[in-house]
């Protein structure tokens, strides 16, 4: 029977190899470079990771690779080629393969039917000469790398708040919340367009290098990439964000000056909390190098 403390040591290696993954989807990756990142055998590591997050290793690079197939397909005016190449797959037929074995259609079926629904108000065709779409962004911010202490929960919306709580019942002993904190957060899958029960969904706060010896799972460390940003301002009720996104994504696409990357985006809670009715949240997407 493993002890408890081992238990703990091995979810947390295990949380690394998830990140791995996540991180590093587009590219050929494989089970021995998983395990490796987990500092565990190939043999041990294939059967935990199955046992604690209930998919295979490579279920969940392709569930990670799928779901940011759906973000592209929709916020993007990318071929389903590029698409393809662009989250890891070698060929078009595998990508096509994968997703009518996870959604039961192919993906340029599943993006004509979801941009002919009522309540996607995203404008994705070309424009007429005299239609222009105004620039929703309020400029392009340079950020060095930094760390993130983080919480994520999988699973309802509603849990939002309730993993808020927990990251500050664990954090709070640190003494990371002095006067001008602020809360970041990133969902690794599309609004609007995958299932609200079933979303992954991280938040966090920023802690100096010095630190990071002293943070225990279930928290994690994250590493804030260094780049050019997109930034956008959200004012106002948390319920209405989606319609901010939207205007970002539809001045990206109609924009062939813009090239963003491959990384989940990143809001900045500027009034606490995070989620109320007169909130302010700063929307950062890092663009290509």
């Amino acid at each position: 029977m493993v002890s408890v403390p081992k238990r703990k040591f091995l979810i947390h290696q295990l949380k690394k190899a998830r990140r791995f993954i996540e991180e590093n989807f587009s590219e050929s990756i494989d089970l021995n470079q998983i395990a490796k990142s987990a500092h565990l055998s190939t043999f041990h590591f294939h059967r935990l990771f199955k046992t604690n997050f209930g998919m295979s290793p490579g279920e969940y690079v392709t569930l990670v690779r799928l779901n940011k197939s759906i973000e592209l397909l929709f916020y993007t005016k990318k071929s389903i080629s590029e698409i393809s190449f662009e989250i890891g797959y070698p060929n078009t037929e595998t990508y096509i393969r994968n997703f009518k074995k996870r959604f039961q259609t192919t993906p340029n079926h599943y993006r004509k039917s979801i941009l002919k629904k009522p309540d996607f108000n995203l404008k994705t065709n070309e424009l007429d000469s005299n239609q222009k779409i105004r620039n929703p962004f309020k400029g392009i911010k340079e950020i060095d790398e930094f760390y993130l202490c983080i919480l994520r929960f999988e699973g309802k919306t509603k849990q939002k708040i309730k993993t808020l709580y927990q990251l500050l019942d664990k954090t709070i002993p640190l003494g990371l919340y002095n006067e001008g904190f602020r809360f970041y957060g990133r969902s690794f899958d599309p609004p609007s367009i995958m299932d609200k029960n079933d979303q992954r969904w991280e938040i966090g706060v920023k802690i100096s290098k010095s630190i990071i010896k002293n943070i225990h799972p279930p928290l994690e460390i994250v590493k804030w990439k260094k780049g050019k940003y997109l930034q956008i301002i959200h004012e106002g009720p948390a319920i209405e964000l989606e319609k901010t996104y939207e205007k970002a994504y539809e001045y990206i696409i109609h924009s062939s000056q813009i090239q963003i990357a491959n990384d989940p985006i990143w809001e900045v809670y500027r009034k606490i909390p995070p989620f109320h009715q007169k909130t302010e949240i700063e929307i950062l997407i890092r663009l290509k190098e």
